[in-house]
C-alpha cells in the first residue's frame, strides 16, 4: 500500500488539479492522466482508467451540484447525450485498451496539443434559451464522438461535449457545464468498464484490469478541497489571462509528454 507522504502527495495531486479544474474550466483527466503516469508511474492505459473511475464520482458530485433548483433538467437531452456517450466511452476504452502504451500515450498528446492551440482563439459561443433546438439525432452523434474521445484519453470528453452543444445550440451556456457533467457520469462509467476488463499492465497494489483503486479516495477528495479555491481564482481571471493560462498549461504538459514518449 501507499505510505503516509505518498497518500498526501496524492492529496496534494488531487487538490491541484481540482484547483486547476476550477479555475480554468479544465476537465479532471487532463490534469490527473499525465499526473499519473508522471509523479506515480502509471502506464498509460492504467492512469487513463484510473482517471475516469475518478471522474464518476466528481462528476456526480458536480452535476448534482450545478443542476439544483433547475425545475426542466432537459432529461430527454440528456438521455440522448448519455446514450451515444456509452456507446462511445465503451468503443474507445476497449479499442485502446489492446493498443500500446505508447500509442495510448500519443492519443493523448494529441488531444492536449490541439486543444491548447484552439485554447489561444478561444471565443465564447452565446447561446439564449430562445436559440435552443431540439436536435436528438445530432445529440447521439455529439454523445459517440464525446464517448469516443473520453474513453480513448482517459478524460471525462467536457472538452468535446461542451463547445459541439453549443454549436448546435442544444443548450444555453448556463446549463452546458451542468449537462456535460451529467452526462460524463454515464460515460466514463462505461469506459471504466471497458479498462476494469482489459489484460492488466501495472503491478501497483488494488489494480484491477487497468483501473488502480488505491489512489482514487485520496485523489478524489484532494479535489474537493482544491475546488473551492479554484473557483475563488476562476472569478478574478478575465477572459484573456484564463485563455492564456490554459493553453500555456496545456502546451507545457504537451512538451514533458513528448519527451518522456521519445526516451
Amino acid at each position: 500500500m501507499f505510505s503516509i507522504p505518498s497518500l498526501l502527495g496524492l492529496l496534494v495531486l488531487g487538490a491541484g488539479a481540482g484547483a486547476i479544474s476550477a479555475s480554468l474550466g479544465l476537465g479532471g483527466g487532463i490534469i490527473m492522466v499525465p499526473a499519473f503516469i508522471e509523479f506515480v508511474g502509471m502506464d498509460p492505459h492504467t492512469a487513463k482508467g484510473t482517471s475516469l473511475l475518478i471522474i464518476i464520482f466528481i462528476a456526480a458530485l458536480n452535476a448534482w451540484r450545478l443542476n439544483r433548483g433547475y425545475g426542466d433538467q432537459r432529461w430527454a437531452l440528456a438521455t440522448f447525450l448519455a446514450g451515444g456517450s456509452i456507446v462511445g466511452g465503451y468503443f474507445g476504452g476497449w479499442i485502446t485498451s489492446r493498443m500500446s502504451p505508447s500509442a495510448v500515450l500519443w492519443i493523448f498528446i494529441g488531444l492536449l496539443g490541439l486543444l491548447g492551440l484552439r485554447t489561444f482563439f478561444l471565443e465564447p459561443k452565446e447561446v439564449r434559451e430562445e436559440n435552443t433546438r431540439q436536435r436528438y439525432s445530432l445529440a447521439v452523434a455529439i454523445g459517440i464522438l464525446t464517448g469516443v474521445v473520453s474513453g480513448a484519453t482517459g478524460t471525462g470528453g467536457g472538452v468535446v461535449l461542451v463547445p459541439l452543444a453549443l454549436m448546435a445550440a442544444l443548450v444555453t451556456n448556463e446549463r452546458v457545464v451542468g449537462l456535460s457533467n451529467l452526462v460524463m457520469v454515464a460515460t466514463s462509467i462505461a469506459a471504466t468498464l471497458a479498462h476494469l476488463r482489459a489484460e492488466p499492465i501495472s503491478n501497483l497494489p488494488w489494480t484491477v484490469g487497468q483501473v488502480n483503486f488505491a489512489v482514487a479516495p485520496a485523489v478524489f477528495i484532494g479535489a474537493q478541497i482544491g475546488s473551492p479555491w479554484g473557483k475563488k481564482l476562476n472569478d478574478r481571471l478575465t477572459l484573456p489571462r484564463r485563455r492564456m493560462a490554459m493553453g500555456v498549461l496545456l502546451i507545457l504538459i504537451v512538451v514533458r509528454l513528448v519527451a518522456r514518449a521519445v526516451k
